[in-house]
């Protein structure tokens, strides 16, 4: 999906290899990623593996386990969280929504600076932004998402990278069924 991570690293990964003609399917979780190759819809996957601040990605590990890929390319992102609401009048934030590494990433944040607003759990960061903006979240939420996911979808930038530690990064893979 425009403005998330994974789209981010696949850009980088498939540049890395070479790949010019390529279609950029969102399938938005590592499940359906796996999905989606099983059906053949897809040749490859990109899918998050690991956050140097918040560990490994659960939902990846669940969807790799036993099967038997192949991995084409690595790459390594650094990730900054930025968070938004819908719009310059709204001046408190009562939950922030995101996903589920993201919220890890900048808990100790999230505490300090908004110690009273709920935390909702969405499937993609992206997602979150585009869930704002089409007013599936209420309008006294806020996101945390990449910069350019905010900005494509008209939210206005409260606060920018609130991830703990300025080094955070995610490791992704690319990736196809079939053993090497």
């Amino acid at each position: 999906m425009e403005g998330s991570n994974s789209l981010a690293s696949a850009r980088n990964m498939t540049a890395a290899l070479g790949w010019d003609e390529v279609e950029y399917v969102p399938l938005i979780t590592s499940r359906g990623v796996v999905d989606a190759l099983k059906a053949g819809i897809v040749d490859c996957g990109v899918m998050a593996v690991n956050n140097h601040i918040a560990g490994p990605v659960r939902e990846s590990e669940e969807a790799l386990a036993g099967l038997d890929y192949r991995i084409l390319e690595k790459d390594t992102i650094p990730i900054s969280h930025c968070l938004f609401t819908k719009d310059a009048s709204v001046t408190k934030i009562d939950t922030v929504a995101s996903h589920i590494q993201a919220l890890k990433q900048c808990a100790g944040n999230l505490r300090r600076l908004y110690p009273d607003a709920g935390r909702q759990e969405v499937e993609d960061t992206a997602i979150a932004a585009r869930y704002l903006a089409e007013g599936t979240l209420p309008p006294t939420a806020g996101v945390l998402c990449r910069r350019d996911a905010g900005e494509a979808f008209g939210l206005h930038l409260l606060r920018a990278d609130l991830q703990d530690d300025p080094r955070n990064a995610t490791d992704f893979i690319l990736m196809t069924l079939g053993g090497d």
